[in-house]
């Protein structure tokens, strides 16, 4: 049997790729390093970190000042942006910790939405760009929304008359190098600026 070493998913002998994750399969899984359960949403981390990758919850032994407040002493770390911040500048949404500048961002499970739109081919196109920059990545919404309305609004208007946007995911922690890298592939026109 092979195995994906990033889903652990379990494949035949005659598979290769993930059909998932699109990464080479492997005859053996490494063994997980041990980890630390996070007092506050339960995710894992890592013995050696000092904060909770997944929610924001600081670990650290020592104290850090915040990052807006240099005399301020850091209670937690944003999500996105991995920032260290005190209690007045965090904002707590779904046992999360977000910075004043990133908690209008959408994540669910550690997952950050980095694009929206209403056209499926403009979603496929973002995707695969994210793809080949090395983003792991993840769409929804891209059923047929022809169910909703008797199949006559499967099109870029049905969705936004539905109000069904495709949405675009990117792990959290990567969301910042995402934005980067879709900008130096789709440069803003200098005519709009």
């Amino acid at each position: 049997m092979k195995y994906c070493p990033s889903c652990r998913i379990e494949y035949t002998d005659e598979a290769v790729f993930c059909s998932d994750c699109n990464v080479l399969l492997v005859d053996t899984l490494p063994v997980p390093e041990p980890m630390n359960q996070c007092d506050n949403c339960g995710g894992e981390v890592d013995l050696d970190s000092d904060f909770c990758p997944q929610c924001g919850t600081l670990y650290a032994e020592d104290q850090y000042s915040c990052t807006n407040h240099p005399t301020g002493i850091a209670t937690g770390v944003c999500v996105i942006c991995q920032q260290l911040f005190c209690t007045e500048c965090l904002n707590e949404k779904h046992k999360r910790l977000y910075c004043d500048k990133h908690v209008a961002i959408e994540s669910s499970e550690g997952w950050t939405v980095i694009f929206l739109t209403a056209d499926i081919y403009e979603a496929e196109i973002i995707r695969t760009r994210l793809e080949s920059g090395g983003f792991a990545n993840h769409s929804t919404n891209t059923m047929n929304i022809g169910l909703l309305s008797d199949g006559i609004m499967d099109n870029p208007l049905g969705r936004i008359i539905f109000k069904y946007p495709i949405k675009i995911f990117v792990p959290a922690d990567t969301y910042l190098a995402a934005q980067e890298f879709l900008s130096t592939q789709f440069p803003a026109d200098e005519s709009e600026a």
